[in-house]
């Protein structure tokens, strides 16, 4: 079914679409906020292990997985704008809340809530957008959901960036605080050898600027005598191969790390961060008051009326009675169909199968190990706080200029081409970054590999994944099975977000990328194999060509 023909209201369609995607930019702040107060909350927190570091990180998507799991019927029931005001007000709640907490389990919890409202925001914008949207530009349409994720990521990097800079960390915390970090890892590495081992090579640990601080007497300058003798410790880091105890080490990370948290950063900072989500959540919530429910919804609850004056504010008279009968019509007998047991019949288990496989390989890739981690990442890679935060910005930019990309593209190259392309060049990136942390390379080229990473996955994978769970699932069923897929999406993520401290601790950098490089070739092959093609179709179109 073409729809040339019609003459569409374009500002009442990017309007609608750009509220329905303010649950994508609340989805990304929040789940990028964490990575630039994680330096100070750990601190706070008094986080050490591996398993607690992660679930800091992992617990927003347990509630992920909680929203997305019990998103699906009630979607279906009371509707999807609804649905995202639920999202709205937990996201709300959790803003306030990550912000105040004086404990790390009220921490989680809230944390946890936040994620309950991503599972229900990433679940919900992207099918509202594909039922409003016509089939020439439903693909940019949806992909603003993904625009809206990216604009999220970089107002939490811009804010994180905004609120550190405001009261500066002390020049002689922010350069000496890495160099104690590299000594205390060194020492911690030997101490678990079993060997009679003491001593650690200094080649390639320290970057340029490191070095001259070192050379220069300024590390450990502050430090009282009776924690460490400065000087004994700085000759031994000048040597080729240096020999500092565990107890040495511990206590100059101890004086450091004390040091960051008696910051203004370290007390308030970060906790600004994450109350400033609440402005965008209260913005989302009012916002929604404008917006229609789907007319797809609104005929699956015989409201016919209703979705017609939807349809024909989108579309005109002529639209509205074309596309009213054809959705009619895909519903037919849906009022008593159990939806558990049409998931299962043999052809929309395939798709289903399709959707939930592009989900958990849109998490798999490892993109989110770079958002999530990215102060390790870049710590490893020589970088001190301030380098973080500014690399961070640099990320939220080049995600935020490749999704345009990506949008002006994929009504035109369509959904598996584009998705295809992005696996390919995101295992060429991996295994080049890999290779730069396998000869302990440092420098600008880590962040130019990880920013070339990140336009891979931003111009592909990342609006495209959201296009097609949006578009593949037929209207009788669509919200219990995009709520399955997405279910799916974030227990990968949560998976991702547990095993990356474990993978790196354990294998290193190198070889943790190597394997995320190894998952992209794998999902490359099913996407040439597997994946259909939706462009320029109908949602109707598509589900009588794959399932009826």
């Amino acid at each position: 079914m073409a729809d040339e023909n019609y003459k569409f209201n374009m500002k009442y369609l990017l309007g609608v679409s750009m509220v329905a995607a303010l649950g994508g930019l609340l989805f990304g702040y929040d789940l990028v906020v964490i990575g630039g107060a994680k330096e100070f909350y750990e601190l706070v927190y008094g986080l050490t292990s591996d398993a607690i570091i992660g679930w800091a990180v992992g617990s927003c998507i347990v509630g992920c997985i909680i929203g997305a799991m019990c998103v699906g019927k009630p979607v279906d029931l009371f509707g999807r704008k609804k649905m995202l005001a639920i999202s709205a007000i937990l996201f709300f709640i959790s803003a306030i809340g990550s912000g105040y907490a004086p404990t790390f389990f009220q921490f989680v919890i809230y944390r946890i809530i936040g994620g309950i409202g991503m599972g229900i925001a990433s679940t919900v914008s992207p099918m509202y957008i594909a039922e409003i949207a016509p089939e020439k530009m439903r693909g940019r349409l949806v992909a603003i959901q993904q625009l809206n994720i990216v604009l999220g990521i970089l107002l939490a990097q811009v804010v994180n960036y905004a609120i550190a800079k405001s009261h500066p960390i002390p020049k002689n915390i922010e350069n000496a605080r890495p160099i104690a970090t590299i000594i205390g890892t060194q020492c911690k590495k030997l101490a678990e050898k079993d060997s009679s081992e003491k001593e650690f090579s200094t080649e390639k640990l320290f970057n340029s600027k490191q070095k001259a601080f070192i050379e220069s007497g300024s590390f450990l300058k502050s430090v009282p005598a009776e924690i460490v003798d400065r000087n004994v410790i700085n000759s031994q880091l000048l040597k080729d191969k240096a020999h500092i105890t565990a107890s040495q080490a511990t206590a100059i990370v101890k004086y450091y790390d004390d040091k960051l948290m008696q910051t203004w950063n370290g007390q308030s900072g970060w906790r600004w961060m994450f109350a400033a989500e609440g402005i965008w959540a209260f913005l989302f919530f009012v916002c929604l008051y404008v917006v229609p429910n789907s007319p797809r919804w609104l005929c699956k609850v015989e409201k016919d009326d209703k979705a017609r004056k939807v349809l024909q504010k989108i579309g005109g008279d002529q639209y509205a009675e074309v596309y009213l009968a054809d959705i009619k019509a895909t519903l037919v007998g849906s009022h008593h169909i159990k939806e558990f047991a049409e998931l299962l019949k043999p052809k929309m288990l395939k798709i289903l199968i399709i959707g939930i496989t592009i989900s958990i390989f849109s998490q798999w890739c490892g993109i989110n190990v770079i958002f999530n981690y990215a102060n390790d990442i870049f710590k490893a890679a020589g970088y001190d706080v301030s380098g973080v935060l500014l690399s961070l910005l640099y990320i939220g930019i080049t995600n935020f200029l490749f999704t345009i990309v990506a949008m002006a593209t994929i009504d035109k190259l369509g959904r598996k081409k584009l998705i295809f392309i992005g696996a390919i060049t995101l295992a060429m990136s991996y295994t080049a970054l890999g290779f730069c942390f396998f000869t302990q390379s440092k420098g600008i080229h880590i962040l130019a590999l990880v920013l070339l990473s990140i336009a891979f996955f931003a111009s592909s994978i990342g609006p495209v994944t959201w296009v097609l769970l949006s578009e593949i699932f037929p209207n009788r069923i669509r919200g219990l099975a995009t709520s399955i897929a997405v279910l799916a999406m974030w227990v990968a993520n949560f998976v991702l977000a547990q095993t990356f401290p474990i993978l790196f601790n354990h294998l290193g950098f190198a070889k943790t990328f190597w394997i995320y490089a190894g998952v992209c070739l794998i999902g490359s092959v099913f996407i040439l194999l597997c994946v259909p093609e939706t462009k320029g179709k109908t949602l109707e179109q598509i589900e009588r060509e794959f399932v009826d």
